[in-house]
């Protein structure tokens, strides 16, 4: 039989009453909002949380106030803010655990092991890691380098985050993204889902390194270019108005420059948008006024070979792809007031793909300690996304059985809601 903590107990009944949760102002704005969620049937209705249980481990809901003393702390998601923020949707298996897959399947059709489509959360936490306090720290510095002195400039390349599978680099990088879009000060590119560039997918064009021979070397993908230039302008709207690129030999906006790319019919919108997003990008590495953030996960793939083919069948570089080479550089990006956060995969078809040159050692990502199990999985718990109640058998299981990797946690805990029978289905699947 399985272990007596294994066992859930004090379950709350199906659409029992709750309590009105006590009042988020004597915690500070910003520290409590979204605990209670959901409306309809299964865990997310009628969940009431004590805020007194949940607020010793709680951070600041903006990562714009993170200290470094936050560190092991869990900081919540506004599921609504993110969407605003990242209209590409956020990195790494977070983006599943609250939105759900990218291309919804029929229930019958869906693989058994998607097990993330079955238990969405309603009021996500994450925790507060060291690594990306280091960075975020970093960056802050590296932002003001020379301000004073009227030559802002910044002197690293920036940094990389690896580690096994499932120890939380998306995590990191998301954290560290958001950071940078609620301070304000950085103009962000974000690149969520980087083996998407290499792997095919989307209407791309040809062009040739011999007009002679003409094999179709240089893969061209006018409609991801032209994606990337739209949620660009979406998140960073008020800072692009302020600089330039060349447009019909004028120096216009970024911003109208773009929407007027926009405009245009489907041929000559596509002809212009990869050379508008060089001509953006060029002008991001050259303009010091603000801070450049590029966050790219699965960098890594952008330095093997795609699954794209010339003319000769033969497969092709990633280098040969415009928009992997531009978004994948790291020591030769050239950046004077940028840097480059990459974070690499280490799962699927890039799992063994070598990240790109570098001169200072890649941060190594390692799992949760047993403190950091302890502090989500009481919040879990506390939120009713977890209802085996926490216990040092419980921490320390967990930590032997998953090594502490937060995606291996989650997996757990939603098992444990699957082999109580609770009804833990998003409505478009429940009758």
């Amino acid at each position: 039989g399985k272990p007596g903590w294994l066992v859930g107990r004090g379950l709350a009944s199906k659409g029992a009453g709750a309590k009105t949760a006590s009042s988020g102002d004597e915690m500070g704005a910003g520290e409590v909002s979204g605990i209670v969620g959901g409306d309809g049937g299964g865990p997310g209705a009628s969940r009431a949380v004590n805020m007194a249980d949940v607020v010793d481990m709680l951070a600041d809901s903006n990562p714009a106030k993170h200290r470094p003393g936050d560190r092991g702390k869990v900081y919540q998601l506004d599921k609504a803010e993110l969407k605003e923020l990242f209209p590409a949707g956020i990195a790494g298996a977070w983006h599943l655990l609250l939105f759900g897959s990218r291309s919804r399947m029929p229930q019958h059709l869906r693989r058994a092991d998607d097990w993330w489509n079955l238990c969405l959360k309603d009021t996500p936490g994450m925790v507060i890691r060291q690594e990306a306090s280091h960075i975020m720290s970093a960056l802050s510095c590296v932002a003001r380098t020379n301000t004073l002195k009227g030559e802002p400039r910044v002197d690293t390349p920036g940094f990389l985050i690896d580690g096994a599978p499932g120890t939380g680099k998306s995590a990191v990088l998301n954290h560290v993204a958001h950071w940078a879009m609620k301070t304000g000060e950085w103009i962000v590119v974000w690149v969520p889902h980087a083996s998407d560039l290499v792997t095919g997918k989307g209407m791309y064009a040809r062009e040739h390194l011999d007009e002679e021979t003409k094999r179709g070397e240089i893969i061209v993908q006018p409609s991801y270019a032209l994606k990337l230039l739209t949620e660009l302008v979406k998140m960073n709207r008020d800072k692009l108005s302020q600089l330039t690129v060349e447009d019909e030999g004028a120096q216009v906006p970024i911003t109208d420059a773009v929407a007027a790319l926009e405009e245009l019919l489907l041929l000559p919108r596509e002809a212009k948008a990869m050379p508008m997003l060089e001509k953006v990008i060029a002008a991001l590495k050259e303009q010091t006024k603000f801070p450049v953030l590029v966050a790219v996960d699965e960098i890594n793939a952008l330095h093997g070979m795609s699954l794209y083919r010339d003319l000769d069948m033969k497969l092709l570089h990633a280098h040969n792809i415009k928009m992997a080479k531009l978004l994948g550089a790291y020591l030769d990006a050239g950046y004077k007031r940028g840097v480059v956060v990459g974070a690499a995969t280490r799962q699927g078809l890039y799992a063994h793909v070598k990240l790109p040159p570098f001169n200072a050692k890649p941060i190594q990502l390692r799992g949760f300690t047993i403190e950091e199990i302890e502090t989500y999985t009481t919040y879990m718990y506390k939120v009713k996304d977890l209802f085996t109640p926490p216990s040092k058998e419980l921490f320390e299981y967990l930590a032997f059985c998953t090594a502490g990797r937060p995606l291996d946690i989650e997996k757990a805990c939603a098992h444990e809601l699957f082999n109580l029978g609770q009804r833990t289905f998003p409505k478009f699947v429940q009758k």
